[in-house]
């Protein structure tokens, strides 16, 4: 009876978190379009980096995970853990305003990052990824490796996050 009332509880509780997490989407505003615009303003200009990371290697790995949500993931995370821990955790991300993840960790399975790429070529990468995932139809999108099947409006969010959460290691000169 005991571990009934338990699993009952934490049923619960688990859904009334989701809920919460859930009302909590509505609270920020994920402008892809904005973020375009503040990639743009980077052209011409002395990119420094404080991460591990280059700014080269920063905008060619936020340009693989819009590739990825476009073209597909080579790899992806259980469909267990996408529709738990990963929807999970997107949902935290969303409701918080904020991404936190590690900054210097390749997604699975996508090609090597070129630390010898130009910072000005990756920059161009980034952009022109952004623009065909601002142009390209819901239809089009593919499972996320970590959060599985998405909507627009919520890949929308989890790019935001994600080149948000990165750029924020960038500065200009």
């Amino acid at each position: 009876m005991q571990r009934r009332t338990f699993l009952i509880g934490s049923t619960v509780l688990i859904a009334a978190t989701g809920l919460g997490l859930s009302a909590g989407k509505s609270l920020h505003t994920y402008d892809l379009t904005a973020l375009l615009q503040q990639l743009l303003s980077f052209r011409g200009k002395d990119i420094k980096h404080s991460g591990a990371w280059s700014a080269s290697v920063v905008f060619q790995h936020c340009a693989q995970s819009i590739a990825g949500s476009l073209d597909g993931y080579p790899q992806q995370k259980s469909p267990l853990f996408q529709q738990s821990v990963g929807k999970l955790a997107l949902s935290t991300f969303q409701a918080a305003g904020a991404m936190r993840h590690s900054l210097a960790e390749p997604i699975p399975g996508m090609a090597a990052l070129d630390p010898q790429q130009p910072t000005p070529q990756a920059l161009e990468l980034l952009i022109s990824q952004l623009q065909r995932f601002l142009q390209s139809p819901e239809e089009a999108l593919q499972p996320h490796f970590a959060y599985g099947k998405l909507s627009k409006i919520d890949y929308q969010a989890a790019h935001w996050l994600h080149i948000s959460q990165h750029l924020s290691e960038l500065t200009t000169a």
